[in-house]
């Protein structure tokens, strides 16, 4: 396993050689020839030459970036974010050395056309890659062999999920304990652990014990430790734990810091907020014709102001007041009630806005003020946050960050009546694996798969 993973890396940082190859002469050829620039002093083999010397500066870069450790059972969506930065710095280190050494046959418009072909060619590369490798996996192939350590319901519920995630690459051989798991083979008992490691010599052994199993996990990992194979430890609380905790130093004491918001980050926070401000400004003028035809249906449909203002939860739970056209008629539990489909409230004009969710226009001034994002959870109203806090599991997580028109739950048909443990699910990867990709990537859902509610019928 490990000589095929080596000679997969190897394969990669090949291509990504000749990736920078061709992008350096397709840039040549688009600046010098397609759009009729001057006849550069160097040429094509000069060019070529340059191309080929600095290619496996990209290689130590995505290596240092950790471009090849991808993982297949992640969106590549995830992983590009790591080339764009290695293609970047890879750039203005190839600036710094043409100033360096006084290169002037360079064009600036042709390193240009360099780099955009490069990030191009890299994320082409990569999703082949991703495609190529999940392939491999659902046919048995190249599989990392799996020991589970342990007999309850860590250990299933451990079991359970990798069967059903083909694309992560792993085949589960057996387990350890006192009792079997289904019909997963059972190896042997703890007693002959370490006997048991070295036979099978799986890639890796994972630790699954339940709370009432605790006294032996110090001897558990002393005789996994002793044999040498490759551990992993599935915490014993990690139904409330994120994907992806980190350990922090504090004062020696190597501490897990159970959630890690990346939004948290200041720079993060700032790149965020400057997206929402320029995107919610564009947005409210390209959508003001709309939003004036809105405003006078609204008004012409039935008595009662144009704007409906609900108070909901924001970030950090403080309320805010969230704006929307009114869809319904005036009535006493608009502060308090969920709308159902075929709610008799409703006015036609409304029913209409809501199919087409452009009663959520006016928040692009709530996005505007910094109440909302343009992506993240849908924010709730006190009542339903004051219940859902104690029944759905780290339901509170998702005001952590500000709350959004759209999100990851809505571009996959979960808004409206649907399963609140299922949105918080999703909304719970958003948190977890925000990145400015990932934003971009559901906006560009949204007109297709975000925008129209099913759930609402024309009256």
């Amino acid at each position: 396993m490990k000589r095929d993973s080596f000679q997969r890396t190897a394969l990669l940082a090949l291509l990504d050689i000749l990736c920078a190859w061709a992008a350096m002469a397709g840039a040549f050829v688009i600046r010098f020839h397609i759009l009729n620039g001057y006849q550069p002093v160097g040429g094509f083999a000069y060019h070529m030459l340059w191309g080929g010397a600095y290619a496996p500066v990209y290689v130590l870069l995505y290596g240092l970036l950790g471009v090849y450790s991808a993982r297949a059972e992640r969106s590549y969506v995830h992983e590009y974010g790591r080339v764009l930065l290695g293609n970047t710095i890879a750039l203005m280190l190839l600036v710094d050395l043409i100033y360096l050494f006084r290169e002037a046959y360079l064009s600036r418009w042709m390193l240009f056309i360099y780099y955009l072909l490069m990030d191009v060619l890299t994320m082409l590369r990569g999703f082949l890659y991703h495609r190529w490798l999940r392939a491999r996996y659902k046919k048995g192939r190249e599989l990392r062999r799996l020991v589970i350590l342990g007999d309850g319901t860590a250990a299933r519920d451990c079991l359970r999920r990798i069967r059903a995630r083909q694309e992560v690459g792993v085949q589960v051989i057996g387990s350890i304990g006192d009792l079997p798991l289904g019909t997963l083979p059972l190896l042997g008992g703890y007693d002959r652990l370490d006997a048991l490691l070295a036979e099978t010599s799986p890639d890796m052994a994972v630790i699954a014990l339940d709370e009432t199993q605790a006294d032996a996990l110090t001897d558990i990992l002393r005789l996994c430790q002793a044999t040498g194979v490759p551990l992993a430890m599935l915490p014993m609380s990690y139904r409330t734990l994120s994907a992806r905790p980190y350990m922090e130093d504090l004062a020696g004491l190597p501490l897990i810091n159970i959630r890690r918001v990346r939004l948290d980050e200041p720079a993060a926070a700032l790149l965020k907020r400057l997206g929402d401000i320029l995107g919610s400004a564009a947005l409210l003028v390209l959508t003001s014709p709309i939003m004036l035809l809105a405003a006078l249906g609204t008004r012409l449909s039935s008595p009662g102001p144009v704007l409906f203002r609900q108070e909901r939860i924001g970030k950090d739970r403080r309320p805010f007041q969230m704006l929307k056209f009114r869809s319904m008629r005036l009535n006493d539990a608009s502060q308090t009630a969920w709308t159902r489909r075929g709610d008799a409230r409703r006015t036609r004009f409304g029913a209409f806005m809501r199919r087409y969710s452009i009663d959520e226009l006016p928040q692009l001034w709530n996005v505007l003020r910094g109440d909302m994002s343009l992506v993240g959870p849908r924010p709730e109203i006190p009542l339903y946050v004051d219940h859902f806090k104690y029944s759905v599991p780290l339901y509170m997580v998702r005001h952590q960050v500000r709350p959004g028109i759209t999100g990851w739950a809505q571009v996959h048909g979960l808004r409206g009546n649907t399963s609140i443990e299922e949105r918080v699910d999703y909304d719970l990867y958003y948190i977890e694996n925000w990145t400015p990709l990932l934003d971009i990537k559901i906006l560009l859902m949204t007109p297709f798969r975000g925008i129209v509610n099913r759930q609402e019928s024309l009256l």
